[in-house]
C-alpha cells in the first residue's frame, strides 16, 4: 500500500493463494484486498486474482490479468512491468517464475527477512522449539517448490 501511495505502481494486485485443505479460509488475496480498502486505498486501485495454489499459477494469473488490462509498457509493444513484493527468503524463485515463466518484466521488492537478531549462538539453541520449527517448514517448503518447478520446468 506505501508503494501505490508513493506513486510506484498505478495498482495493487493481490493474488488468491489458497491452500487446498482449507476449503471454508478465505484466499490471502482477498483478505489483503479487503485490509488495503479499509486502510483508504480506493477499490478500483486493488485487485484479486482467482484462486491459486502456488507461484507458478500466481505468475501466470498476474500476467493475465495485466494483460487483459493493457497496463504499462505492454501499450508500447515492451514486456508487462510489475513491482514484485514478497518475502525475501521467496523471491528468487518468484522472481524467476514471473520473469521466466510468464514473461514479465520483474523490479523485486523483497520483505520479511528472516534474520538473527543475535550475534552467536548460545546452549539456548540447542533445545528444539516452536519458532526453529517454524524456520525449518519455511525453508522445506522453498525447497520444495525449487525442486517442482525444476522438475516441471
Amino acid at each position: 500500500m506505501e508503494l501505490l501511495r508513493a506513486g510506484k505502481a498505478p495498482l495493487l494486485v493481490f493474488t488468491g493463494g489458497w491452500v487446498t485443505w482449507e476449503l471454508d479460509a478465505l484466499p490471502e488475496g482477498e483478505v489483503l484486498a479487503r485490509y488495503a480498502k479499509a486502510m483508504g486505498v480506493p477499490s478500483d486501485r486493488v485487485v484479486t486474482t482467482c484462486p491459486v495454489t502456488n507461484t507458478a499459477e500466481e505468475a501466470r494469473t498476474v500476467a493475465t490479468l495485466l494483460c487483459g488490462r493493457r497496463l504499462g509498457s505492454a501499450d508500447r509493444g515492451g514486456p508487462l512491468r510489475v513491482l514484485l513484493v514478497t518475502s525475501a527468503f521467496h523471491m528468487p524463485r518468484a522472481r524467476r517464475l514471473f520473469f521466466e515463466r510468464a514473461g514479465l518484466a520483474v523490479l523485486p521488492f523483497p520483505v520479511d527477512f528472516q534474520v538473527s537478531a543475535g550475534g552467536g549462538a548460545t546452549v539456548m539453541d540447542l533445545p528444539p522449539s516452536a519458532s526453529a520449527l517454524r524456520q525449518t517448514e519455511l525453508a522445506w517448503g522453498e525447497i520444495y517448490g525449487r525442486l517442482f518447478d525444476f522438475v516441471v520446468r
